[in-house]
């Protein structure tokens, strides 16, 4: 079987013997929205769990929109216009509207990715920023977490008082999904406040990828609750990263209706475990931060609760990312007792956001034997993280090695890694 795969903004082809391949688990391909405008705003009019956005506006209020940043899909030039639109409507002024880019921990946006992001039109006509997760002078303490961890959130948004959040929903490891009051923490909080999060989840000992809800995302909407998301608009894209559904309202509500149409666009139901999942990282390309997304996604794919080979192919354009210290965390075995280390305040040297990535990582590596395809990582990069490296033009003489080790083994594949929900 001739099969051809996304590498970031190219393709790469590769054999596999049909007596081998299990197939694609690729969701059925679903038509964009045919009227993108018209859908929008009835989203906006018919909201799940909340009033209509118009009675939400108070005129003379300071709105934040808050919009997921360049490691998300999302065509924010597209939503923006018309959101923007219905604001002024409802007797907002332009002024009193700021747009910040919520990167977590992910690297702050130039200008020109933020102009291509929001659009021309809307990048001249209004303030648009990122967020900050570093500078204390640009971070907000609005509480403390169960072991007296300090929440610091981006002072740009908790200036206003209007809070509207705009994302996409994809399966996500540590939330189950993306969307919702996930854009708002650990969106726009502080660089220790996003450590927390995935401290927390580095605990689990499971893979939460698409899960319906998760202990994490569960304790993230309390505290949102606690400050205040009013209103958030989130789109699920088809595999041509085009809008395909789209809800508004309530942060839990409608995030919630949006996982149950998500699961409809982006699901596979796997009929057939595999031995081995071949998987694009496509489109969390960027980095291997982003990228092993497509890893927690073809997991459920493969027999058993450990064993099986993941190959994910990926050009990861930035390298490792942005947290450089991380191979060395997925590396070790000792991540649970480094991170519980970390909540009974004693010293720990290291970044705990690598050291929690890490640690999820680490456990995935001792379920899986994982082997990385592309040339935006090293060699010695791979094996600090106990994975295998394998340039992108040997990627066929892998499947052959793989196939001569095992010549009944079953393969899947997987095109859009980043984005599919694989169930049973």
């Amino acid at each position: 079987m001739k099969i051809t795969m996304p590498y970031g903004k190219e393709k790469v082809r590769f054999e596999i013997p049909d007596q081998n391949f299990i197939g694609m688990m690729d969701p059925e391909f679903v038509n964009p929205i045919a009227d993108l405008d018209r859908a929008i705003e009835a989203a906006i009019d018919h909201p799940f769990g909340c009033d209509p956005l118009d009675q939400i506006v108070v005129p003379g209020k300071k709105i934040a929109v808050i919009i997921d940043d360049g490691s998300r899909p999302t065509p924010q030039n597209k939503i923006l216009p018309i959101l923007l639109r219905r604001l002024e409507k409802a007797g907002a002024r332009r002024e009193d509207i700021r747009i910040v880019a919520a990167l977590g921990s992910h690297r702050y946006m130039t200008e020109d990715e933020l102009r291509e992001r929001v659009g021309d039109e809307v990048y001249s006509n209004y303030a648009v920023m990122n967020s900050e997760f570093r500078d204390p002078e640009k971070l907000v303490y609005v509480g403390d977490t169960p072991e007296g961890v300090k929440i610091l959130a981006s002072k740009v948004v908790m200036d206003t008082e209007i809070h509207i959040g705009v994302g996409c929903l994809v399966p996500h490891p540590v939330m189950g999904w993306g969307g919702g009051g996930k854009i708002l923490y650990p969106g726009i909080a502080g660089e220790k406040t996003v450590a927390y999060f995935h401290l927390k989840a580095s605990l689990f000992d499971e893979n939460m990828f698409g899960c319906d809800t998760t202990p994490i995302r569960n304790m993230m909407e309390g505290w949102v609750n606690s400050i205040g998301l009013d209103f958030i608009i989130n789109v699920i894209l088809n595999a041509h990263l085009e809008i395909a559904d789209v809800v508004a309202g309530h942060y839990i509500a409608a995030q919630r209706e949006g996982v149950r149409r998500g699961k409809k666009i982006v699901g596979y139901q796997v009929k057939e475990k595999a031995d081995v999942m071949i998987c694009s990282s496509h489109p969390a390309d960027q980095d291997f931060w982003q990228s092993p997304k497509a890893m927690y996604a073809a997991e459920p794919a493969l027999k058993g609760e450990k064993g099986g080979i993941l190959i994910m192919i990926s050009p990861n354009y930035e390298g490792i990312g942005p947290h450089a210290e991380y191979p060395e965390y997925m590396g070790r075995d000792d991540g649970d007792e480094m991170v519980r280390a970390i909540f009974r305040r004693e010293e720990v040297k290291g970044d705990p956001l690598a050291i929690a990535v890490g640690n999820s990582m680490s456990k995935m590596r001792r379920r899986r034997k994982l082997i990385v395809v592309g040339d935006g990582v090293t060699k010695e990069e791979m094996e600090q993280c106990g994975c295998e490296q394998v340039p992108l033009n040997q990627l066929q003489a892998l499947i052959n090695k793989v196939i001569e080790d095992n010549p009944d083994c079953r393969i899947g594949a997987l095109s859009n890694g980043a984005e599919t929900f694989l169930y049973n």
